[in-house]
Parts: C-alpha cells; sequence; structure tokens
C-alpha cells in the first residue's frame, strides 16, 4: 500500500492450494497479471505475490471484466506442466453468465471467430445450459470448447443474447435496469476441473463467490 493512502489493500481468496499451484478468486477490474503494455497497474498475479509473500507463475488468464478462478503455479516446472493442459485444451472450464433475453435451454454455438486485429477467421464452439431466467434475463452455465479472444462474450452477442453489462458487445439499453449500482460485465469462471499435471489425481474447483 503507498504511504498515506486510505485503503486497505485487497485480501483475495485462496480457493485451492497444494504443493504445486493455487487458485484464486479474480474480482472483476483487476488483470490477472501487470501487462507489459499499456498502464501499469498491478494485476491478480502481483497483488498476491505480496499478499501471500510468495512467487506466482501464472499458467492462463481471464479477462479483466471477467470475475472468477485464476490458476497459478508456484514453481517453474510445475507452470510449465499446467500451462501444457491449457494449451491442449485439457481444462474443462465452467462459466456463468447473466444474457439478455430468454435463451434457448441449451445450445451449442459454433459461429467462426475473426482473430484478434485480423480479418482472418477460426473455428469456435460455445455449449451452454439455461440455469433459470426472468425479468427479461437468463442465467447461463457456459462451456467453451475453445479459448478464442472474447469468445463468450463474441459467441452470445452473435445469438442476440449479449452478456448483462458487457461494455464491448451487445446494446446495453435492454440491461439498465438490471443494476442496482454501477454495471459491470455479468461474467464468471466459476470453477476448473482436470487431472493433476503432477499427482495424476482428478481434481475440480468450485468458487462460491456470488456472481
Amino acid at each position: 500500500m503507498n504511504p498515506g493512502s486510505s485503503k486497505p489493500p485487497l485480501k483475495f481468496k485462496v480457493i485451492h492450494r497444494d504443493s504445486f499451484c493455487l487458485c484464486a478468486h479474480k474480482p472483476h477490474g483487476i488483470s490477472t497479471y501487470r501487462e507489459s503494455r499499456g498502464g501499469n497497474a498491478p494485476g491478480l498475479k502481483e497483488l498476491l505475490e505480496d499478499q501471500l509473500n510468495q512467487r506466482l507463475f501464472p499458467v492462463h488468464r481471464i479477462d479483466a471484466d471477467t470475475s472468477g478462478l485464476v490458476l497459478f503455479a508456484l514453481d517453474p516446472k510445475s507452470a510449465a506442466a499446467f500451462t501444457r493442459l491449457f494449451k491442449e485444451h485439457k481444462v474443462k472450464k465452467t462459466y456463468h453468465a447473466w444474457c439478455v433475453g430468454e435463451t434457448p435451454s441449451k445450445g451449442c454455438i459454433k459461429t467462426p471467430l475473426k482473430k484478434n486485429k485480423s480479418d482472418e477467421t477460426e473455428s469456435a464452439r460455445t455449449d451452454y445450459t439455461r440455469l433459470k431466467s426472468g425479468r427479461g434475463f437468463s442465467l447461463v452455465e457456459i462451456h467453451p470448447y475453445t479459448g478464442r479472444f472474447h469468445q463468450i462474450r463474441r459467441h452470445f452477442d452473435s445469438i442476440g443474447h449479449s452478456l448483462v453489462g458487457d461494455p464491448l458487445y451487445g446494446n446495453p439499453e435492454p440491461w439498465t435496469g438490471f443494476f442496482k449500482g454501477a454495471p459491470r460485465l455479468m461474467l464468471q469462471a466459476a470453477e476448473l476441473e482436470f487431472i493433476h499435471p503432477i499427482s495424476r489425481k482428478p481434481l475440480k474447483i468450485k468458487t462460491k463467490e456470488p456472481l
């Protein structure tokens, strides 16, 4: 904390920890780690390192606007193993999101998406199940099978059910009445499931933080 600052340092909830990795809940509005371009604000990695007094090694990332689970390795060798899991799509990711309108009860979105800052498209797949709906909104459980740029946000916008609070896609008018306070992206990384690359045991990590 800066000298003279009146704000206490943020405290982050560690959901899982073992000898090789830890998983923490990232609030919305904070990057996964300090960006090499643009602003120099610390991300979850740097803030957690200060909180835990321990070096962390990022193995994947989620958008700053997205809340939820972020996994870190505790040493370089473990980082290589966990990074490989994500690159080889061996981690089952579950997200929860609020969408505008009543979505179908379930669906599979396969709309190809343009690469970031490019006109070239690439395949993408997002499966979802509607958990509940009401007042013109739907809560959905989402399983992305590819990891394209803003995939979930762009896919739901493509089917006419953009995410509530999304500042980049869709139309904000339908969700202006959703929030009592300042709007935010209603998307959360809720669960990670994989075979631990070191122990070889199944591991499922869930956050209990509300969306």
